[in-house]
């Protein structure tokens, strides 16, 4: 490690923009945010097999789906999981800018800033795990020697400690149970 590298400017541009993006926003939003996509991820797997019909007899649909059962059960995920997206994206401004508004304004922000470093932290230390898994140990010098990978070192193997080396079972047997009647 020599000091100071391209890398850990742009490392510390991420982490800084994330935190200032969070602050503009507010903790609240971000949290809500999130949830948004949590909430449309379950509204997906609960609703695909009831839109799965409709998605079926939509004419430009029915021609590139044809007859493949999984084709369908996934256009019918990702339009619930889109169209519960756009629902949550019009409910979380306005829940935000009542807390901005309000005497707990400047407290969401500060909290916002602090939530946007650990996410740009986190950002940056996924980006050094997929860093490592596709140049196998054989990288970029300027990577290597980045500084930031020293600071970011805990954060990056808490990370990849978290890391499942299987699909957890919930997740297949949820494709299974959407996908099940494909088999029938």
């Amino acid at each position: 490690m020599d000091g100071f590298t391209l890398i850990d400017a742009g490392v510390v541009l991420i982490i800084l923009v994330s935190g200032l993006l969070a602050y503009s926003r507010g903790l609240v939003r971000e949290v809500l945010a999130i949830a948004g996509w949590v909430i449309a991820g379950i509204a997906a797997f609960t609703f695909a097999p009831t839109v799965d019909p409709i998605i079926r007899e939509l004419p430009v649909l029915r021609d590139i789906i044809g007859t493949s059962c999984q084709l369908s059960i996934l256009a019918a995920f990702s339009a619930v999981f889109a169209v519960a997206l756009i629902l949550m994206s019009f409910f979380t401004p306005l829940f935000a800018q009542a807390v901005q508004s309000s005497a707990i304004g400047p407290i969401d922000s500060g909290f916002g800033f602090l939530f946007g470093i650990v996410r740009g932290v986190l950002i940056v230390a996924v980006g050094f795990i997929i860093y490592d898994q596709v140049t196998g140990g054989e990288g970029v010098i300027m990577v290597d020697d980045a500084a930031s990978r020293v600071f970011l070192a805990d954060a990056t193997q808490a990370i990849r400690d978290m890391i499942p080396t299987e699909i957890p079972s919930g997740i297949t047997d949820r494709y299974e149970q959407l996908t099940g009647r494909c088999a029938q």
